[in-house]
């Protein structure tokens, strides 16, 4: 038995309807959705922070939600994780006919060619060349992919435009998201705004063009905000016995927001 056997043999455990976890056999595959996608941004860190142990941990951890589904799914008689593995072995043979096959393919942007042409023979029955971009995608890294199907079709510039001059909301008969130029309101106070959001897309698309990937250069920004807020957060702490003992709440309140104002 491999490792990946003894997983399985887990979460068959842990779905069994008489000796499982009562948390485990209530979940569905709309309830588990959210934790596949946390345990992916884990990976991530894990990733970016270079660390062979956490990475280790981390890929098991989405293993897990893979045979997770897998398991339920089998449970329900729709398919388990060999029908997973071979699905995705038949894709990966299909999309590299260059080792796989007889097409030639001797640089990377043969083999982007080769991939993309498969993959459009396999989704030749999609409406839509923009139908594979899942709208779950957070709104960044799906401009990004958006911006990749466009300039496939060399129509990046022109869609960019439509969307910042409003003439797309136009055509459509207008948007969930109201008028180019509209604010809406949303929770606690926070609103909208149609106008800003096309800007910022266009500014992404002028970097993507650039060859600057604006989904890790924004990640890497954020992640010196952290660095930032946590030396700030840390000089604070550091004067607090000596400078802020005996002072009232607001005092605290207002030294601490002067300090990080000074940051």
């Amino acid at each position: 038995m491999t490792s990946v056997d003894e997983l399985v043999a887990v979460v068959d455990r842990l779905l069994d309807p008489e000796h499982g976890c009562v948390w485990n056999r209530e979940q569905t595959h709309a309830s588990l959705a959210r934790y596949a996608v946390e345990e992916t941004y884990e990976l991530v860190d894990a990733i970016d922070g270079d660390d062979t142990d956490e990475l280790r941990e981390e890929l098991g951890d989405v293993l897990y939600q893979v045979v997770l589904h897998a398991g339920i799914a089998a449970h329900e008689g729709r398919f388990d994780l060999d029908d997973v593995a071979d699905t995705v072995r038949e894709k990966m043979q299909r999309r590299h006919p260059h080792v796989f096959g007889d097409e030639e393919a001797h640089t990377v942007e043969d083999v982007v060619r080769v991939w993309r042409a498969a993959k459009a023979a396999e989704k030749a029955g999609r409406s839509s060349v923009y139908a594979g971009v899942p709208r779950a995608m957070p709104p960044l890294e799906r401009a990004v992919k958006l911006f990749e199907r466009l300039e496939e079709r060399g129509e990046l510039h022109a869609a960019v435009a439509s969307v910042t001059d409003g003439s797309v909301v136009e055509q459509a008969g207008g948007s969930d998201a109201g008028d180019a130029g509209a604010t809406t309101q949303q929770p606690f106070g926070s609103r909208v705004d149609v106008a800003w959001g096309a800007g910022m897309l266009a500014e992404v698309a002028v970097v993507h063009e650039q060859g600057v990937d604006p989904v890790a250069s924004l990640r890497a920004a954020v992640a010196l905000l952290e660095t930032a807020a946590r030396q700030a957060e840390q000089a604070l702490a550091g004067q607090e016995p000596e400078a802020l003992a005996g002072q009232e709440p607001e005092a605290q309140t207002q030294q601490g927001e002067e300090k990080r104002a000074s940051s």
